[in-house]
């Protein structure tokens, strides 16, 4: 016989109470004093059987009926019917996820993840399945059951030992979410493809930074078969701070020409003052400027550079701390002006600021990096290319001469952008074949014969055209600002090849491209004069005029920052070339190579051409330096199931339990013990009442 509540037989003990009552001898409550017996010594009453235990049946019966009644709180079965063996419970499948992002590069937090992990492993039960991964911006499958299969459970472990020890920090981002669901799904796989049934767990190993992606999650549902326990790990100091430089079309005034940076503070961090330098790797290139930021909080200041010697090429922040350097050094490109030139055919003045060539003269402020000059070219006059250096971009807004159309088709050949902004049907008819065969239509002048006036707007845009791929994000493709008060009707159907990158709301073309040869002619249906639109009032306008200058710049490339791990494109190759990497290795690149991936590091690349060098800088994301935990609710968020699983001697305790109670359900003994303690009570309260009566004797009976 077993019982399901064994700590009721406690409650047995409760018999020493009638025992305790039959020994208590009972003596008068009141006393009186006789004056007779006042000079006699008191003497102890004698032992004699009236102290000894004289009513053995009825204190039998208690005793008896409070022992059953504890028996019946125990709740008793017979449980032979309820033995169980560890086959009969699922087994546990366990998921080591490590995080091996840039911010584990803290203090000692990765020592602290791989002892981490190592406990968990030694603490699994020798039933458990055991799998290991880390993940940063990507998911790296270790260790599972199906790549090593050749190997027991004991073995598996100490291949998971040994490659936590040949593991470290990477300098990429931290995928959280994708590297989460990605775990799961590979467990809830593997699950169904061997029919285990077994309990799924993840533990997360990691500092759980603030910076990490979720977007994965809110895309996906989580696998409901999937427990996840989050075990973070945190530095002993939370402090750390950034530097990064502001870019002019953050906050730098394009006139300004002293950098802009900014050092920002982790929340509850215990340091407020810091020092930022330019340095070119080697010595300081600046005085120390001083930053005083607290906690949470960011600061802007200028920081001017030497301008004599090596130019710097980096931003090196002091006074974080030792640990929490990961983050303290922002690396650019050494300023050197490029000079850019665009050709204007038009006949507009650029003093008139009706004109696009008002606007276009003005777009592009002077930067150390950049000065863009416009030369125009007015009547017949033609381009002396062959001596003078070829321009970024051709812009045209008016007809042009015969001549002029095939030194701008050379051009084209050779790989120039040119940029047709029709003007007037007039124009449109005496260039359609040098376009291709573009045809006009009425012009859409919109106005009213009311003073309220009416416009056309952007009806449709391709984000996915190299020309719109800045805008695609939701905070900047928003173009319904723009009203376009006349605008020219074409018809493209003739023109071979052509691609339509916006339409109006009427479905009239309003910007579409052409290939010629290696370079690429694009055409407007309307411009950005004052009569036309709205176009160069909008901020949309300077972002796209420099986007065409990106898309032109031919064999430059297309930015000079970059983050780890971010696809560098190459422009086309003029000989043999190869990657120098910041650690001074150098890596040959084939012909037809046109991506750079490599870049697993921060610091400065250059790229090398057929000798001649060009440098980009790539830098750590800007989200590993949020490194504030991320609330474990925010998991939760996304109806992740935290928590953790039970092992399998667990899972079979609980079924044996449940066992156990379905056989007492099933048997209920304690209903029988309680009837036996009713009739036990029945019998004793009439034995009782029987002793307790004595007999009345006759009047009259006394001597």
């Amino acid at each position: 016989m077993s019982f399901l509540y064994g700590a009721f037989l406690l409650g047995g003990l409760a018999i020493a109470a009638p025992i305790i009552f039959h020994l208590i001898k009972r003596t008068p409550k009141e006393h009186y004093e006789f004056s007779s017996l006042m000079f006699l010594k008191p003497s102890p009453p004698k032992m004699t059987k009236r102290s000894n235990l004289d009513q053995w049946l009825l204190l039998l019966l208690r005793s008896l009926a409070i022992l059953l009644l504890a028996f019946a709180f125990m709740r008793p079965y017979l449980r032979a019917q309820a033995d169980l063996s560890l086959d009969d419970a699922p087994q546990r499948h366990v998921a080591v996820l490590i995080d091996r992002s840039a911010s584990m590069k803290r203090d000692d937090l990765w020592q602290q993840a791989v002892a981490k992990a190592k406990s968990v492993i030694d603490g699994l039960e020798p039933t458990d399945e055991l799998s290991l991964y880390t993940f940063d911006e990507t998911l790296e499958t270790l260790v599972t059951p199906e790549n090593t299969a050749e190997l027991d459970r004991s073995e598996r472990r100490e291949v998971a030992r040994t490659k936590l020890e040949e593991l470290s920090p990477t300098w990429s981002g931290s995928h959280l979410g994708a590297a989460l669901l990605g775990v799961a799904e590979r467990l809830e796989a593997e699950d169904d493809l061997r029919q285990a049934h077994a309990t799924l767990q993840i533990i997360l190993i990691g500092d759980l930074q603030a910076g990490s992606q979720l977007d994965a999650l809110q895309n996906s549902p989580w696998p409901e078969t999937v427990r996840l326990d989050v075990q973070t790990i945190s530095p002993s100091d939370p402090s750390n701070a950034k530097v990064r430089l502001v870019a002019s079309a953050e906050e730098n005034d394009e006139e300004d020409q002293v950098p802009r940076v900014r050092v920002r503070n982790a929340p509850g961090s215990s340091v407020e003052q810091f020092e930022v330098v330019w340095s070119d790797g080697q010595q300081d290139r600046s005085r120390p400027s001083t930053f005083y930021v607290p906690p949470g909080e960011s600061l802007v200041l200028n920081v001017p550079f030497e301008m004599t010697g090596s130019a710097p090429d980096r931003l090196i922040l002091r006074g974080d701390g030792a640990g929490k350097d990961f983050d303290n050094t922002y690396f650019v490109v050494p300023a050197m002006q490029e000079k850019i030139k665009i050709v204007y055919f038009g006949d507009d003045a650029e003093d008139d600021s009706e004109q696009m060539h008002f606007y276009l003269a003005r777009a592009f402020g002077e930067t150390p990096s950049r000065k863009v000059e416009v030369e125009a070219i007015k009547d017949d006059a033609l381009p002396s290319w062959e001596f003078d250096a070829s321009p970024r971009l051709v812009v045209v807004t008016k007809s042009i001469t015969q001549a002029q159309q095939e030194a701008l088709d050379k051009y084209m050949n050779a790989g120039g952008h040119v940029l047709v902004v029709l003007q007037s049907d007039e124009m449109t008819t005496s260039l359609s074949s040098w376009l291709g065969g573009v045809t006009a239509a009425d012009s859409k002048e919109v106005s009213d014969k009311t003073s309220k006036p009416s416009y056309a707007m952007l009806g449709e845009i391709d984000f996915r055209d190299p020309l719109f791929v800045p805008f695609a994000g939701a905070r900047y493709n928003d173009f319904t600002r723009i009203r376009f008060w006349k605008h020219r009707s074409v018809d493209l159907e003739n023109v071979k090849d052509a691609n339509v990158i916006a339409r109006f709301e009427d479905r009239s073309p309003a910007l579409w491209s052409t290939s010629r040869g290696k370079g690429s002619l694009y055409g407007m249906s309307s411009g950005w004069s004052r009569s036309d639109s709205q176009l160069a009032l909008s901020t949309k306008f300077v972002p796209l005029l420099s986007r065409w200058l990106e898309l032109a710049s031919g064999g430059r490339l297309a930015s000079e920052s970059y983050v780890v791990n971010q696809s560098v494109p190459l422009p086309e190759a003029d000989g043999k070339r190869s990657i120098r990497r910041p650690d001074g290795t150098q890596l040959e690149l084939a012909d037809d190579v046109t991506v750079f991936d490599q870049t697993t590091e921060p610091g400065i690349y250059t790229l090398i051409d057929n000798g001649a060098e060009t440098k980009f800088a790539v830098n750590l994301d800007d989200s590993e330096s949020e490194t504030e935990t991320l609330g474990i609710e925010r998991l939760e968020q996304f109806d992740v199931a935290t928590g953790t699983a039970p092992s399998q001697a667990e899972q079979l305790e609980r079924m044996r339990q449940l066992r156990e109670t379905e056989l007492e359900s099933r048997q209920k003994i304690w209903k029988w013990l309680i009837v036996a303690v009713l009739v036990l009570l029945g019998v004793e309260t009439y034995l009782a009442a029987q002793r307790t009566r004595h007999p009345v004797g006759a009047i009259g009976d006394f001597a």
